[in-house]
């Protein structure tokens, strides 16, 4: 099973956040050939802002996910505001770690929670959606829909590495959820890959 969590931070925990960023890479170390997705989640105009941390992985069971997810160093010491938790599946043929750079593009991360009851439209919409997005893959790095504890399609998350915002505007005008009205917002944020390969010792974006 697959799970998608986005760790939203309080205000004011940065400091905390940078003194256990090596404690959150050991503990997510120890889940790394479970990893489809992680990376911190940043402010759209400062990315020196760090607001919170995504992470998609596969486990066993929904048990196993809520521990993944609550024992989590920053969970544990308090810094998330709230924790959005749900089952996920990936609509991507490879992993984050198997995606290829084109550029040296910023990457984006855009949440689309659903509108209640759309899950009856969004499976007569399901294929329109899948060859659309499929003219992205290259700009993708991770891609899904979320699940609700009853099985019901709740949204879908977007990870995108682009020449700059606009073309996140581009991608959303047309793609056959959002042009239906299933979503009930797009909520674009700026990300990168996590991981001590991809951030400084702040856990903020080397090259950004």
């Amino acid at each position: 099973m697959q799970f998608f969590a986005w760790g939203i931070n309080k205000p004011g925990v940065m400091d905390k956040r940078t003194a256990l960023v090596k404690t959150h890479w050991a503990f997510i170390a120890r889940y790394d050939s479970q990893l489809i997705e992680r990376g911190p989640v940043m402010q759209l105009d400062d990315t020196s802002i760090v607001t919170g941390s995504t992470h998609i992985v596969e486990l066993d069971s929904p048990e196993e996910a809520g521990k993944f997810v609550h024992e989590e160093p920053f969970a544990q010491a308090g810094l998330f505001e709230s924790i959005i938790f749900h089952r996920f599946e990936l609509e991507l043929g490879r992993t984050q770690f198997e995606f290829e750079s084109i550029s040296e593009h910023p990457r984006y991360f855009i949440y689309c929670p659903a509108n209640e009851g759309q899950d009856d439209q969004r499976q007569k919409l399901a294929e329109a959606h899948e060859l659309y997005c499929q003219k992205f893959d290259a700009n993708f790095v991770c891609r899904g829909s979320i699940f609700s504890d009853d099985d019901s399609w709740i949204g879908s998350v977007f990870f995108m590495e682009v020449p700059d915002q606009d073309k996140i505007e581009a991608f959303l005008a047309d793609e056959p959820y959002r042009a239906a009205d299933l979503y009930e917002k797009t909520d674009i944020r700026r990300w990168t890959m996590g991981g001590p390969r991809n951030l400084n010792s702040r856990g903020a974006p080397i090259n950004d």
